[in-house]
């Protein structure tokens, strides 16, 4: 392989946030994620184009995992590609990709249950929908230890990094060991002021097997992440500053996890918090002043998944 190869990152931008798909110039070009519907013709193809780089000529799109925000777009760059591209995601999600409605499934179980009002949950619904551009059969399902190859010697291996979702995976660049890790490690948190974590015991084996056993040289995010004193921080990290990332991700849960611990085990208020539910006392000692009405919103799936960590060590 060459010493290095051109990596393009594109910004997909869909209102308040952005979330990053990565071209991977090969020669059988990649692309890592896909934004939301509007984003195949908005900022890939853009983006693409001023790089004198045609969609037409991508020959794999390669999902880290289900959500919207990164396997919206996949159908749009699919038909523009002449449908010639080969889909690829996770084993664990691939129902996400199948059949919208698994998004709606989904969302019910985790930060739906907690929205109350069902005008805000038809309207989130109406949103996960019409941000997916369709559904698709994928052409391969991964699971840890596969690779893609894109021609030359250039292959991409497969690890798996659940925890921000149930199947998320890691595609390693080998022999650069450059990781577009997507969403599987959140620093701080995003727009939202909170990590996305579904399930925080297997987010935090992830980043801890990213920082001592993978060891990336550079670390590709899915959206710009927050460090310790709430600044944005860029979603394309290399050198030292990957190591520093990754154990902010690693002391990020840790805080989360013992305030959540106390509160669940010392037996959550029966009276509601008007935006928090049974979690405003957590809000308050993070001091967390998010609205989990919007979409999308950490607070609930990631509440829901402490809460669910604790209980489930109480009855073991």
């Amino acid at each position: 392989m060459a010493k290095s190869i051109r990596v393009i990152p594109i910004e997909c931008k869909f209102g308040p946030i952005s979330a990053f798909a990565y071209y991977v110039d090969a020669p059988e070009p990649a692309l890592i994620d896909t934004g939301v519907n509007v984003s195949a013709r908005k900022d890939i193809e853009r983006t693409l184009a001023e790089n004198d780089i045609r969609i037409e000529d991508i020959r794999w799109i390669l999902l880290t995992h289900g959500h919207v925000d990164h396997l919206g777009g996949a159908y749009a760059v699919w038909e523009k590609t002449g449908r010639r591209a080969k889909v690829v995601i996770p084993k664990k999600e691939a129902r996400l990709l199948r059949d919208k409605n698994e998004q709606i499934v989904d969302y019910k179980a985790l930060q739906g249950k907690y929205i109350t009002n069902p005008a805000i949950q038809e309207k989130h619904i109406t949103m996960l929908t019409t941000d997916i551009s369709g559904t698709i059969e994928p052409d391969l399902v991964v699971v840890e230890g596969d690779s893609i190859y894109l021609g030359g010697e250039i292959r991409l291996k497969v690890i798996e990094t659940p925890g921000h979702s149930i199947g998320s995976v890691t595609f390693i660049l080998d022999e650069l060991n450059w990781a577009f890790a997507a969403d599987a490690v959140q620093m701080y948190g995003g727009f939202s002021g909170l990590p996305t974590i579904e399930n925080p015991a297997l987010y935090r084996k992830s980043v801890q097997r990213l920082l001592e056993e993978v060891r990336p040289n550079r670390l590709f995010l899915g959206h710009p992440f927050r460090n310790i004193n709430g600044d944005m921080q860029s979603a394309q990290i290399e050198g030292e500053q990957v190591a520093t990332v990754l154990q902010a991700s690693l002391d990020m849960d840790a805080k989360l996890s013992d305030v959540a611990r106390c509160h669940i085990e010392n037996g959550l208020p029966a009276e509601q918090h008007e935006l928090y539910g049974s979690f405003g006392w957590i809000a308050a000692e993070i001091g967390y002043t998010g609205d989990p009405r919007n979409l999308p919103c950490a607070f609930f799936v990631t509440m829901n998944g402490y809460h669910e960590e604790v209980i489930g060590s109480q009855i073991k």
